[in-house]
């Protein structure tokens, strides 16, 4: 893979080659998701409805930019928490506030309210020892690495450009420093961090097909993947937190389907009609009688 060459506009940032892949250690949050690749999300996206992965615009919602805050003060901390986030103080329907709030969000700043800051402050003193010891690496995380933090790889698979951009990259707590061995960790926000109730949210939002994608893009890069672990805490007081370590055989299945997922992406980009809710147009509806009495 030496001949191959990233897009112009990546060129621009500074990035090294680790094994198959390219990292870029100082890459921003809007250049990562405005700029070229194919991401965990997109292809999730495109295995449940190929024309959506293609054309639909996702609009920010008040829980997405809650918990892109979330994430900016407890994974990457107040430094970029006080770059990435903007407050909004008193109440958001003075002219002011509205001219600040559109000011952020043509940037591409997320924006709170003083109410989500606090709350987010309390999340972060609430975390458990082990929960912080995942997301806390100090110097225990590969060498290689600038930054433990939102480390940002691409790589090419079946000849299309693909990125990922994992929260924590860090040493398993068994092994010395230095070992190529990695645990990628990931932090969610949630509204019930319980067994039956995170399983359910791995199975909505297929957060089982993300791990697999982090995954495989830095195995591209060399590294072996001892453990991907989920760090979930919920939205609400006692916040709640937990940490759960993903299958290693579920995440071995959930790439056999991405990568036939990934071929048909190919034939889509090259011509082949995309599917919606990936069915035929026309469909048999069987609604199983659910409210007819026996």
């Amino acid at each position: 893979m030496s001949d191959v060459k990233l897009p112009d506009m990546l060129e621009d940032f500074p990035h090294k080659k680790i094994g198959d892949a390219f990292y870029f250690p100082n890459l921003d949050n809007q250049a990562y998701h405005n700029g070229p690749g194919i991401s965990s999300s997109n292809i999730r996206r495109f295995s449940q409805s190929q024309l959506h992965a293609f054309e639909e615009v996702i609009e920010p919602t008040p829980a997405m930019n809650f918990g892109s805050a979330a994430h900016s003060l407890i994974v990457e901390g107040e430094g970029a928490f006080f770059t990435d986030v903007v407050t909004i103080t008193g109440s958001p329907y003075t002219n002011s506030n509205k001219a600040l709030k559109q000011e952020s969000l043509d940037k591409g700043l997320t924006v709170i309210t003083e109410k989500d800051r606090d709350t987010i402050y309390s999340m972060k003193s609430s975390l458990v020892q082990e929960a912080s010891a995942y997301l806390n690496p100090d110097k225990d995380y590969p060498q290689v690495l600038d930054s433990p933090y939102e480390v940002s790889l691409y790589w090419y698979e079946q000849g299309l450009l693909c990125k990922t951009r994992a929260d924590v990259v860090l040493n398993p707590f068994d092994m010395p420093q230095g070992e190529n061995s990695i645990v990628l960790v990931d932090y969610k926000t949630t509204s019930d961090c319980s067994v039956r109730g995170f399983t359910n949210s791995v199975r909505r939002y297929s957060y089982d097909l993300q791990a697999a994608w982090y995954k495989r893009g830095f195995e591209q890069a060399g590294f072996q993947v001892h453990d991907f672990v989920f760090v979930a805490q919920e939205k609400k007081t006692p916040f709640a937190n937990k940490v759960f370590k993903m299958n290693r055989g579920d995440m071995e299945v959930g790439w056999n389907f991405l990568s036939d997922h990934l071929e048909e992406y190919n034939r889509v980009l090259n011509g082949k009609p995309a599917t919606i809710y990936n069915s035929p147009n026309v469909v048999d509806l069987d609604t199983g009688n659910f409210y007819r009495e026996e």
